[in-house]
């Protein structure tokens, strides 16, 4: 009697092992459920983000494309002006979708609004220009036709092209800031995807009967998680490399190779309120009849070839930016001295003014430019901070130009 009760109650002590075991078991996979839930809607919401970020960057790219051959006179000026009318709605539509997706970085989102008013100025720009030339259109004044058109080249790189750019920067810089938010919540879940696996592994210890049925079941399972496991590091890794690109893309010129004016705010904007240091703007003269003379490809080559050289002589002395298409800026390093930074300058200008030989052709340019040694606080940000010094550069270019003038501390 009392061997039958004995196995009464450990059948009895089974089946509740068996029962908490399944409990615990069927708790595990709900957290594992819901921990690969929220991975994948990461995965996914990041990656709507950039197709619809990379799609209006290239609407956007699209409407520069019309314009740049409108400007060159290539295809029907009324043709090129109905095109980028039509893309911008598109692009509001990708801009607008975007922001519904839900979740959002805060610093993305941030970059995105940025990018957003970047666009709308372009799209008021150019319906302001489009106006313009409709109005002229319809005098029928041939010479007011043709004197607008030679304008609008000018028009492209002062106040279009910019407008352009920044919203292409900006729009890239949200992806990159996107992708690396949705990087660190990709890792917090895999660690708690480990943890919870650590758990179901202490948990199979328990009961001979339970272990063997819990064994059974945590195979099929974990050759599931596993599946899942390596298809989410392939995206993590797909999105890792997209990341990198579009940080890459969002600090340097293309062209160059060079850090450019974003960058630059990233380098020393926190360093204005607190440090001194040196800096200089440079500009070629008369650069832009190196592009009407010979083409833009002949100038392009012609900046990549100074930018090479200034890396190679100056990059150890100095963080090195191309701020704008002819325009580069010096850092210089806390190691050197005021006076090591004169002599650099000149060396700088010596370089810069050199003779280049690009297609069998040899030119050679002045150069303009405006050094300043700045002390803390002395401006609120990089923006006011460059203005300075291109408005100093503007002075030495108005004197002629092949002179370095030097800011004033105020």
């Amino acid at each position: 009697m009392a061997k039958q009760q004995k196995s009464e109650f450990r059948s009895i002590s089974y089946v509740i092992m068996g029962i908490v075991l399944a409990v615990i078991m069927l708790l595990n996979m709900a957290l594992l459920y819901l921990n690969y839930a929220s991975a994948n809607r990461t995965f996914s919401t990041t990656s709507k983000e950039m197709n619809l970020i990379n799609s209006a960057n290239g609407m956007l790219e699209q409407v520069n494309g019309e314009l740049m051959e409108m400007i060159a006179g290539v295809g029907s000026t009324q043709g090129h002006i109905n095109t980028m009318a039509g893309i911008f709605p598109a692009v509001q539509t990708k801009l607008d979708q975007y922001e519904q997706v839900g979740y959002h970085n805060e610093y993305a989102l941030r970059r995105f609004r940025h990018a957003r008013a970047y666009i709308d100025a372009y799209e008021k720009k150019l319906n302001e220009y489009r106006d313009r030339y409709t109005a002229v259109l319809m005098t029928n004044d041939q010479d007011q036709i043709d004197a607008f058109k030679d304008t609008l080249k000018n028009i492209y790189d002062q106040e279009i092209s910019p407008l352009q750019t920044a919203s292409s920067e900006m729009m890239v810089a949200s992806i990159a800031i996107g992708s690396a938010a949705a990087s660190k919540r990709t890792a917090e879940s895999n660690r708690n995807m480990y943890m919870i696996l650590a758990v179901l592994a202490a948990i199979l210890i328990i009961g001979e009967i339970a272990i063997f049925l819990a064994a059974r079941y945590n195979k099929r399972a974990s050759e599931e998680i596993s599946r899942k496991s390596a298809q989410f590091a392939d995206a993590s890794s797909k999105l890792m490399r997209s990341r990198e690109k579009m940080e890459d893309i969002a600090v340097s010129n293309i062209l160059t190779g060079l850090k450019n004016r974003y960058a630059l705010e990233q380098d020393i904007g926190e360093r204005l309120a607190t440090e001194q240091f040196n800096i200089a703007v440079f500009d070629l003269d008369n650069f832009r009849s190196i592009n009407d003379t010979y083409g833009y490809d002949f100038g392009d080559e012609y900046l990549a070839q100074i930018a090479e050289r200034l890396k190679e002589e100056f990059e150890q002395f100095a963080d090195i930016y191309n701020i704008t298409g002819n325009e580069f800026c010096f850092v210089f390093k806390r190691t050197v001295s005021d006076t090591q930074v004169i002599r650099l300058v000149e060396n700088i200008v010596n370089v810069m003014a050199s003779p280049y030989t690009i297609l069998n052709l040899t030119v050679q340019l002045t150069v303009s430019g405006s050094t300043y040694h700045y002390l803390a606080g002395d401006c609120l940000n990089v923006n006011s901070l460059l203005v300075k010094m291109d408005n100093v550069l503007r002075n030495a270019k108005r004197a002629g130009g092949g002179q370095i003038f030097q800011v004033m501390n105020i």
